[in-house]
């Protein structure tokens, strides 16, 4: 099966990222309480990260003991050595990642799973042909829920949501061994949707994953996202309050900053952004064996939030060493923006958009980029396709963007 047409030219070197990629494996028996053999401890290992999975945990310890164990029974098990990529892929580590999986595929080059991890590197190190070539690969060996759902994030930040769309779909008809699976992929169409202003058929997607998964914690945050978008803010709150309650991550905990503002409620503002920036400062806290490269989300935090830029600019640059990806571009343009920094703002920024990320927060933040550069027809135009795209994409940065753009239209 060709995904890809063959012809497919990339222009520059997230989501993520993003978010989250994914990985998947066929639904394991239960393991023994005392694995006896290799086929047993990787079945644990499975387990073990898709229990992470469901609380979007960040400590893939367990499983990771359970791989190695396998492989200390079986140094050339392929299945334990795929489940070394996905943890260290887990933990952002991508070349340690790219490693195992080569490893793997020396051994049975057939190993879907393996191309897949292969392309979540490349992705989140900004190397867009070659994540196009993995996930071809592994579309080539088998098209399953895991294949179609990566090709669909990668899809659509290269500009091709409609594409994009369809293969979610795909991706959500082949179903997954955990519901868990499914309901991920009804909620990241849901946020592809709600980038595009579908808010009603966001709506039908989220209804879909929570029947899956009422409590997991990436389905609330999207049912948060849609909710902001329509202008519900206690509803959006409530749904990023629960999530946090059951894993806080920056996903849930950010946005709540912006609605307590927006909703008049300064002193837990306050309160939120202080905790915000301790859950990065401690969400590593327990992990002394990986080195932990700045956030490009707590940078565009801090940029929006934070009086030190500085801070901001610190690690955007961090990521973006690390990562150098449309993401992290667009975090260094932001920090760049709030240092006063315009023309190293656009360098970035041009990066940035060159895939044509259907991104309404990525347009203003050129909106307003282009507005300091004194381009005018540019900043109307990325301002307005901001609004476009979703008229409540943020619920403070949309109110910017409508002010400006009227400004700018009197006389």
């Amino acid at each position: 099966m060709r995904l890809f047409p063959i012809t497919l030219a990339l222009v520059i070197p997230v989501l993520h990222a993003h978010e989250h990629h994914k990985h998947e494996h066929a639904k394991p028996a239960e393991a023994q309480a005392q694995p006896r053999n290799a086929l047993e401890w990787n079945a644990l290992g499975n387990k073990r990260m898709q229990q992470a999975r469901d609380v979007l945990s960040h400590d893939f310890s367990k499983a990771e003991k359970a791989f190695k164990r396998a492989l200390e029974l079986e140094p050339e098990n392929a299945e334990a050595l795929v489940g070394m990529a996905w943890v260290a892929n887990s933990n952002h580590d991508f070349k340690a990642g790219k490693t195992w999986c080569e490893k793997a595929l020396a051994i049975n080059p057939a190993l879907h799973d393996a191309h897949n991890l292969l392309g979540d590197g490349a992705v989140e190190l900004g190397q867009y042909d070659a994540a196009f070539d993995h996930y071809q690969n592994a579309l080539d060996l088998r098209t399953d829920l895991s294949t179609y759902a990566r090709a669909s994030h990668l899809l659509w930040l290269t500009g091709d949501a409609r594409t994009a769309q369809s293969l979610m779909r795909k991706a959500i008809a082949a179903g997954g061994p955990y519901p868990e699976n499914t309901a991920w992929c009804h909620a990241e169409l849901a946020i592809q949707l709600i980038h595009a202003g579908a808010f009603p058929t966001a709506k039908q997607e989220l209804d879909h994953a929570h029947k899956l998964a009422p409590e997991n914690p990436r389905v609330l945050i999207a049912k948060g996202r849609l909710a902001s978008a329509q202008g519900e803010y206690p509803a959006a709150i409530a749904a990023f309050e629960k999530s946090s309650t059951i894993t806080p991550t920056h996903d849930s905990l950010a946005p709540l900053a912006d609605l307590y503002l927006v909703t008049g409620d300064k002193e837990k503002a306050s309160s939120q952004i202080r905790k915000v920036i301790s859950f990065h400062e401690h969400s590593h806290a327990h992990d002394e064996e990986h080195s932990h490269p700045g956030s490009h989300q707590l940078a565009l935090f801090l940029a929006d939030h934070g009086n030190d830029t500085k801070a901001a600019l610190e690690q955007a640059r961090s990521a973006h060493e690390h990562f150098p990806n449309l993401a992290t571009e667009d975090a260094l343009a932001w920090a760049y923006f709030k240092s006063e920094k315009y023309p190293e703002a656009r360098r970035h920024l041009i990066r940035a958009l060159a895939k044509n990320t259907p991104d309404p927060l990525l347009h203003f933040h050129a909106g307003m980029i282009y507005e300091k550069l004194g381009q005018t027809s540019d900043a109307r135009r990325h301002l307005a396709q901001a609004l476009n795209l979703n008229a409540g994409f943020h619920p403070i940065h949309t109110r910017t963007a409508r002010d400006l753009l009227s400004a700018s239209n009197k006389p």
